[in-house]
């Protein structure tokens, strides 16, 4: 369920930076989710494409996503639409 692997996207200062300088979204998800899901459940929620993922398991046992999209669409205006900004 897309609900359940997607969790909130993050608003920290380094995940504006990435938002910023690389086009990418930062998303908290599932522990047990794998890239694919992430994708699938990304394009499902947000109707966005995605050139590449990143996935890495923070100290406190967070997993962390980082979605990076294609030049075309621009990661600021997303981040307006969902609300992270």
């Amino acid at each position: 369920d897309k609900f359940t692997i997607v969790k909130p996207p993050l608003c920290t200062e380094s995940a504006m930076k990435q938002i910023e300088d690389n086009n990418t979204l930062t998303f908290i998800v599932d522990i047990n989710a794998n890239k694919n899901q992430i994708k699938k459940a990304v394009s499902d929620l947000y109707q966005i494409e995605t050139v590449k993922i990143n996935t890495l398991i923070r100290p406190d046992g967070k997993k962390k996503a980082y979605v990076r999209l294609p030049a075309s669409r621009e990661a600021l205006e997303i981040a307006n639409t969902i609300g992270i900004i």
